[in-house]
């Protein structure tokens, strides 16, 4: 469901610059590749979002030091953002992005120095610094992630009012204040209610911009409350899909684990070696094969007996519903 509302956001986000962007373009390059040169700028965008979406992994992890959202992490998103690269992505003077090294070959250990390293460099403005010192001084905002996620919103938006991924802030801030732990809010826009709540042009902001957060804060919360709803209803149905559509439609496989599906299908049952030994020229090493039999036992598509040497992979028993 993370992966899916990843998704979600990065198409939701490019294609309000590419309207005729598709999900296949999205997939392609959270895969590694590059798109055509005729939709270079598209996959520029997608590779964009895909450095936020991996930023805000990295940081909202519960292993970071400090989950909390600050003024420097934010400002790293806005960089993630709007063009101002990380360390080791940016591309030479006057070449274009394609020519940056790509943000996806680094390894994750790689991609968390570089956003360490840039969330130690930022320069703070005197304006960010100070919305997030009010926010962190105010009893009532410092101890809730929404009234805080609001008034970081509301402050970044008339910042930068160019920065169109400005919602990883109301993300971070309920993922850290664990309103959202597993990050499965997409918070992309697309309904009403996610609309009502981005929408920087209502007269709720404008009373936040004189100095009066109150209005604000109540419809903010109002249309918060709603987003989650809607997300809860849609995640209630995805999970209620996946419990009765075949696995190759809920987590479509991979060659090699549809190779090996096929093989334990055809066997009937089988343990790794001789499952190596099926899958013919050219085959993965023997531990490359165990873990992923290990992936599909997890999901559910395969069933694991015995123990080390002795076990052997089988598919689940049908039951008959008569």
């Amino acid at each position: 469901m993370a992966a899916r509302a990843k998704r979600l956001r990065i198409h939701a986000l490019v294609q309000e610059r590419h309207p005729d962007l598709t999900f296949e373009e999205v997939d392609a390059v959270l895969r590694g590749a590059r798109l055509s040169a005729g939709r270079a700028r598209a996959g520029e965008a997608i590779d964009r979002a895909v450095l936020g979406e991996d930023a805000f992994a990295y940081y909202t992890a519960t292993t970071t030091a400090s989950r909390r959202l600050t003024a420097t992490t934010a400002m790293v998103y806005l960089q993630c953002g709007t063009g101002s690269q990380l360390p080791g992505t940016r591309p030479p003077p006057g070449s274009l992005w394609s020519k940056a090294p790509r943000w996806r070959l680094f390894t994750p250990r790689e991609q968390g120095r570089l956003l360490e390293v840039q969330r130690t460099s930022i320069e703070l403005s005197p304006p960010v610094r100070s919305i997030f010192e009010w926010a962190e001084a105010d009893p009532l905002v410092s101890t809730s992630p929404v009234l805080r996620a609001a008034t970081v919103f509301w402050a970044m938006t008339l910042l930068h009012p160019e920065w169109r991924a400005v919602g990883t802030l109301v993300r971070h801030e309920l993922c850290a204040g664990g309103l959202d732990p597993e990050g499965l809010l997409v918070l992309s826009g697309e309904s009403s209610s996610e609309q009502s709540l981005f929408d920087a042009s209502a007269g709720r902001m404008l009373d936040a911009d004189g100095g009066d957060l109150t209005r604000y804060f109540e419809a903010f919360a109002s249309d918060l409350a709603k987003a989650v709803g809607e997300r809860l209803r849609e995640l209630g149905r995805v999970r209620d899909n996946e419990e009765h559509l075949p696995w190759q439609v809920v987590a479509p496989p991979d060659e090699l684990d549809a190779r090996l599906y096929e093989v334990v299908e055809r066997l009937g049952q089988a343990g790794s070696a001789s499952i190596v030994a099926a899958l013919g020229e050219p085959a993965p090493p023997l531990r490359t094969v165990q873990r992923r039999l290990q992936k599909l036992v997890a999901d559910g598509a395969l069933v694991k007996r015995g123990a080390r040497k002795n076990a052997v992979y089988s598919l689940p028993a049908v039951v008959d519903a008569a």
